[in-house]
């Protein structure tokens, strides 16, 4: 069945062909409204369950998945229309940490505290800000404030405290995810990683929330530091029940070794995403006085997240995959070759939810495929691509091969196009529901590659997808 195997896109398009068959068919409606939501389009969900409940109006389970679907729509609908997309966007620089103090009883990790100097005023207001640039030439007046700091012993602590199922306070929260904003708004789209000399980098794939195997990953191949450089190649929420502690360990960690500790953006990175499949609800469990604001935030350096990595120049890393003809910016010129240039996801304003541009959508969500050339999706959204279209992509960029992730692989990495185009998925075990090994990439500066593979490590009995609203809906 398509639904299973996450291929929403055909299962939707199966049902289609079904109804033009017989419109009475009724389990057709049902299939597409899973797949529809399944795949964050709600809206049209809504009006197949609403099909099936006219059909069937005695059916408990019709009126169930209606009822549920048409809440979850409305009360989304309801927060865009409060929230807009500025208002979200300024999360970060409207926490006032100082209305969040510690709670007395706190024994956690603590975060050291230095002096920093900041300009005096810090105002959002559109008409302060407009003087501020009529006055650009006076001397900004600076004062000198209290910062907390992530270290090394604060990580170390913080790994520690999630494991034992322990929440950081709400102040830690917002301070973290305030700097993180700070830290990754000025990098670029595709970010460039030089190895040094005597060290090595790990490639990791999707995690979804498994925080449990992230500890065995730095178990087995050692905790991050200036000479073991890690790139996480994008969904690290969603699905597993840990993903509020994988982001902050991540985010703490990206923190502490800037230059060392790499995050790349996947198709989870996003609210369609986080609101079916755990990320939202997660946190409005985990901090239900905070949860509405703090999920804003999240979204907010989801966005700021780089979308690609470059490894000595060679290794290209995306989570998703290659690009469709018409995305090149030469398509329509007369002498086009419709390739992507590694300076466009350079330039890629990405400072978005994925829908809005076809690159930053292919980035995250295409996926490769055995025949030559390029044709929908599965999914839904974005394209699978051949072993042409690997070729020609790194020939013109001039890389030896491309790192992807986003699909679950049974020994937990697939090398494929000729050795140019390889998956790399770090959630063994995935969704507590398979058999699959996870893996890891060592690459050194010589760009010797090695492949790692590991098996799940028990976590506490608390249920992947426990936080989703998705898997009530198939």
């Amino acid at each position: 069945c398509h639904l299973y195997t996450e291929s929403y896109g055909a299962a939707r398009d199966d049902a289609n062909a079904a109804l033009e068959l017989d419109p009475n068919f009724i389990k057709a409606y049902f299939r597409r409204a899973a797949a529809l939501f399944a795949m964050g389009k709600l809206k049209e969900a809504r009006a197949d369950y609403r099909e099936v409940q006219r059909r069937a109006p005695r059916d408990a389970m019709a009126i169930k998945k209606y009822t549920e679907c048409d809440k979850l729509y409305r009360r989304i609908q309801f927060e865009k229309a409060i929230d807009s997309d500025v208002d979200r966007k300024r999360v970060s620089d409207s926490v006032d940490l100082t209305k969040f103090p510690l709670p007395e009883d706190y024994a956690g990790p603590q975060m050291p505290k230095r002096t920093i100097k900041v300009p005096k005023s810090t105002s959002l207001d559109k008409e302060q800000s407009e003087d501020k640039d009529a006055s650009s030439d006076k001397e900004v007046e600076m004062v000198e404030v209290e910062e907390e700091y992530v270290d090394l012993p604060f990580v170390q602590s913080l790994a520690e405290w999630f494991r034992d199922q322990k929440n950081l306070p709400v102040r830690y929260m917002y301070a973290i995810l305030i700097q993180i904003v700070k830290l990754l708004r000025p990098l670029p789209t595709m970010v460039d990683i030089t190895v040094p000399a005597g060290s090595v980098i790990t490639v990791c794939g999707d995690v979804h929330g498994q925080y449990y195997d992230v500890l065995n990953i730095f178990k087995l191949n050692g905790f991050p530091s200036e000479t073991l450089l890690y790139l996480f190649n994008g969904d690290f929420v969603d699905r597993g029940s840990f993903s509020v502690e994988v982001i902050m360990l991540f985010f703490s960690l990206k923190l502490l070794y800037p230059n060392a500790f790499f995050l790349n953006r996947g198709n989870h990175e996003s609210i369609d995403m986080n609101q079916l499949y755990g990320f939202e609800g997660e946190v409005r469990h985990k901090y239900p006085g905070q949860g509405k604001r703090m999920f804003d935030l999240f979204q907010e350096t989801f966005e700021a997240l780089p979308v690609a990595h470059l490894i000595q120049e060679k290794v290209f890393v995306v989570h998703g995959g290659l690009y469709s003809r018409e995305t090149a910016k030469n398509a329509n010129q007369p002498d086009g070759d419709g390739v992507v240039r590694l300076n466009e996801l350079r330039e890629l304003s990405r400072f978005y939810q994925p829908s809005h541009s076809k690159l930053l959508c292919e980035s995250l969500w295409s996926d490769p495929q055995t025949a030559n050339g390029r044709a929908p999706n599965p999914r839904g959204t974005a394209i699978q691509y051949g072993p042409d279209v690997t070729k020609e992509f790194c020939d013109t960029n001039n890389l030896t091969m491309v790192i992807r992730s986003h699909q679950q692989m049974d020994e937990g990495y697939e090398i494929a196009h000729d050795g140019r185009m390889v998956t790399v998925f770090s959630a063994p075990n995935y969704c507590d529901q398979g058999t699959n090994k996870g893996a890891y990439i060592r690459i050194t500066p010589e760009l010797e590659t090695t492949y790692h593979k590991f098996t799940a490590v028990p976590h506490p009995n608390v249920k992947a997808m426990a936080y989703a609203n998705a898997n009530r809906f198939m």
